[in-house]
């Protein structure tokens, strides 16, 4: 059973998870025709391989440290920091520890701006 996104108005919490991390899976908080909103749920060792979206992208640590490769380097995310990827930016990521991270994609088309 999937769960409804966020009608307009509605609040969300988007705090970490604590202890509920573990039984939490990915969820789109929500997703318009341009926006979409995720919170991106990774137990440790979990890697999500190399890929581009054809928007820009803004990856927010919730909690652990996940490692997230960008443009051949790699940068370490912890609790409250937040990376912006341009549109077309090929990353991966890895979490090191469980995590959570709030991932904003701005929707384009391919070959839009």
């Amino acid at each position: 059973m999937s769960l409804p996104h966020l009608s307009s108005g509605q609040v969300a919490s988007v705090l970490p998870l604590g202890e509920r991390l573990g039984q939490t899976p990915t969820t789109a908080l929500f997703k318009e025709s341009r926006l979409e909103v995720m919170r991106l749920v990774l137990s440790a060792g979990k890697h999500l391989p190399a890929h581009a979206v054809a928007g820009p992208i803004t990856v927010q640590c919730l909690e652990g440290d996940v490692d997230i490769g960008v443009d051949g380097s790699h940068r370490l995310l912890r609790p409250g920091d937040l990376v912006y990827l341009a549109s077309g930016a090929a990353h991966d990521v890895t979490a090191i520890s469980d995590a959570s991270l709030l991932v904003t994609i701005v929707l384009v088309e391919r070959g839009g701006s």
